[in-house]
């Protein structure tokens, strides 16, 4: 377990269609905070089809994420390639390579713990759209994930299958290991949607049935599943009803809350700046989207998400870290879970292991003990 003493914040960027405005948004919001004085790294993990050197202008042959896969170099951070803005680098997934679309999990865990080591204060990760495991798993790591769609009936339909797959997969990563609720995620990812898909509120039934004390657990996940939605092209002055009712689905169907933070104009002159993104943002074409972008900064609270709150402290636990410490859950002696769930404990080391951690030491477990194999 490493504490990190930079404040950082991980953004994932992703959707459930392509051709949405996604990565001009990453760009863009990358620029603005850039411009504001923090530093930003732009990751494009949209592997098999990145762009996003492209909307930076950047067309000439650099270093890549696949350098990092085929261990050309140690780290995320000896690839990250200067941009023409301050404060803003770029690591660029240009370079294809056979599979690397959809990397190994063993791959993913890594690529996940290098970019939370990466040195910027805010990384933003642009995500390939659809619902890979590997596109969710990215979006599940981040300290907020936005779903950016149009006013579209198909888009804000994949855009709703997003969400619901983003959140039946970070279930799966913390009841994977269960005997009885690990099985139930797994089959019920294997299903089409013509199938009778289990339904938040069946699922939570269900655990109900299984474990009644894992109960607060999905209530915390359900409550910490905040994605922010962003509705891009749409004309000055409109809502859309079909955004409100993408919202109003995954409170009724999913049980979370969306925080729609902001729209995207419909900006036709935006298509003269593709190669150069930043540059719309400096021009008089691109004064609207420009505010827009600040006024979505503003709403996610930026400034608050990476400055640490008093008392809080930020560790990286390891995948061997967390097994390891559950390993340690399942020795301890039962005074130190009284009034408690030793189990729920276990899975939330999944969940927020921190916290597991802050617990255990306020019950008198040493640092040492927990760091011990």
């Amino acid at each position: 377990m490493n504490n990190d003493k930079r404040a950082k914040t991980i953004f994932a960027v992703g959707g459930g269609k392509g051709g949405v405005g996604k990565s001009i948004f990453s760009v863009a919001l990358g620029t603005l905070l850039a411009n504001a004085g923090y530093s930003v790294v732009l990751t494009d993990l949209d592997l098999g089809a990145a762009n996003l050197h492209a909307c930076m202008g950047i067309l000439r042959k650099t270093p890549s994420i696949a350098d990092f896969i085929l261990k050309k170099v140690p780290s995320l951070e000896d690839i990250l390639i200067e941009t023409s803005r301050k404060n803003l680098h770029l690591i660029s997934g240009a370079d294809f390579l056979p599979g690397m679309a959809n990397p190994a999990y063993w791959m993913k865990l890594k690529i996940m713990r290098h970019i939370r080591s990466l040195p910027a204060d805010i990384v933003i990760m642009d995500l390939g759209a659809g619902v890979h495991f590997n596109t969710l798993d990215f979006f599940g790591v981040a300290d907020r994930g936005i779903v950016v769609t149009a006013p579209e009936p198909g888009a804000v339909m994949n855009a709703y299958g997003f969400i619901k797959g983003a959140l039946f997969r970070k279930l799966q990563s913390i009841f994977r290991k269960h005997p009885d609720i690990g099985p139930l995620i797994d089959s019920e990812s294997k299903k089409t949607e013509g199938e009778g898909r289990l339904t938040l509120d069946k699922f939570t039934k269900e655990v109900i049935k299984i474990d009644p004390d894992l109960y607060p657990l999905i209530s915390e996940v359900e409550q910490s599943f905040t994605p922010a939605l962003v509705v891009n092209r749409v004309p000055a002055g409109q809502s859309h009803v079909l955004v409100r009712n993408l919202i109003a689905l995954c409170t009724e169907k999913l049980g979370i809350k969306m925080d729609h933070v902001g729209n995207l104009p419909d900006s036709r002159d935006i298509s003269d700046f593709l190669l150069n993104i930043p540059g719309f943002l400096d021009a008089k074409a691109g004064k609207l989207y420009r505010s827009a972008i600040k006024g979505i900064i503003d709403t996610l609270n930026v400034s608050d998400l990476t400055v640490p709150q008093k008392g809080q402290r930020k560790a990286e636990f390891s995948d061997e870290d967390v097994e390891r410490i559950i390993k340690v859950i399942e020795w301890l002696d039962d005074s130190i879970f009284s009034g408690t769930n030793r189990e729920v404990w276990k899975l939330r080391m999944y969940f927020n292991p921190s916290e597991v951690v802050d617990f255990l030491a306020s019950r008198g477990v040493s640092y040492e003990t927990l760091s011990s194999e």
